[in-house]
C-alpha cells in the first residue's frame, strides 16, 4: 500500500509552549519517526501560520520530505493570524484553510492518485508502535479515526454537536480525497459561522459532523504521542 502523510506545522506560531526552535526540532523528529515505522511512505509538510519560515528553517524541512507546501504568506492566512489572541480560532481556521489547499493541490497536480492511503498527522507528534498494529489493508477502503470522544462544550457552544474526532492522526483511501475535501469545506464554513455567533467549533469538532458517515471506521488506537502545544501535556492516542 503506498501511503502519503501530510504533517501540518506552525513553526514560528506566537502561540503555545514552545519556541520556533523547538517546534522545528520536534517536526524533524516528526517526520523521522515517519520514516522509522512507514519507511516507504511519502511526507508532505504544510506550513500554515502567519509568519514565514527562514530560509534555513525550509532547508531543514526540505532535506527530510517530498514535499513541501507553504502558506504563510497567504493573505488571508496572515489576516487570521493577526486578527485576534485567540490561538483556538487562529488554529482551527488557519490550518482548515490550509490543508484544503493543499490537498486541492495534491489532486489537481494528479499527486494524490500515486497513493492509496493519505495521512493526515499533526507535526511536532511521534508515531509509536502502535501506528503499525493498525490494520490499514483491511480498512483500506475506509476512513480511519480514532474513536470517538465527547465534547468537552456543552451542546450550546457547538451547535449542538456532542461528540469530536482528534486530528493529530486519522487517515482515509486517496480515492475518497474530494470527499475529504468537501468535508473541510463545508466544515470551514460552519466554524466561521459559530465563531460569528459567538460560540466554537474546532477542527475535532467539524471532522465528526462532516466526515462522510458511511466510510468511517474508529479504531482504539492510532499509534501517536507527544506534547499539547498550549502547555505541554504529554498525550498518547
Amino acid at each position: 500500500m503506498k501511503k502519503l502523510f501530510i504533517l501540518s506545522s506552525a513553526i514560528n506560531s506566537k502561540f503555545g509552549k514552545f519556541s520556533p526552535a523547538e517546534r522545528l526540532q520536534q517536526t524533524l523528529d516528526s517526520i523521522d519517526s515517519v520514516k522509522k515505522y512507514f519507511p516507504e511512505a511519502k511526507i508532505c509538510v504544510v506550513e500554515m501560520t502567519g509568519v514565514s519560515p527562514t530560509t534555513q528553517q525550509i532547508q531543514a524541512i526540505q532535506a527530510k520530505v517530498n514535499y513541501f507546501f507553504d502558506y504563510t504568506k497567504e493573505q488571508a492566512v496572515i489576516d487570521i493570524y493577526n486578527s485576534t489572541d485567540n490561538w483556538d480560532i487562529v488554529k482551527n481556521t488557519t490550518e482548515v484553510m490550509s490543508f484544503t489547499n493543499a490537498l486541492t493541490a495534491l489532486k489537481e497536480q494528479g499527486i494524490i492518485d500515486e497513493f492509496d492511503r493519505i495521512y493526515k498527522m499533526s507535526g511536532r507528534y511521534l508515531l509509536t508502535e502502535n501506528s503499525t498494529a493498525v490494520d490499514y489493508e483491511a480498512l483500506r477502503d475506509r476512513i480511519v479515526v480514532l474513536e470517538r470522544k465527547g465534547s468537552q462544550f456543552p451542546p450550546a457552544v457547538t451547535g449542538g454537536m456532542q461528540y469530536q474526532y482528534m486530528s493529530r492522526l486519522w487517515s482515509w483511501p486517496a480515492s475518497e480525497t474530494q470527499k475529504v475535501i468537501d468535508a473541510y469545506g463545508e466544515g470551514f464554513m460552519a466554524m466561521a459561522q459559530r465563531y460569528a455567533d459567538g460560540g466554537y467549533f474546532d477542527i475535532e469538532h467539524m471532522l465528526y459532523a462532516y466526515l462522510p458517515k458511511d466510510l468511517v471506521t474508529e479504531v482504539p488506537r492510532v499509534g501517536l504521542k507527544g506534547l499539547l502545544g498550549p502547555n505541554g501535556v504529554a498525550i498518547e492516542d
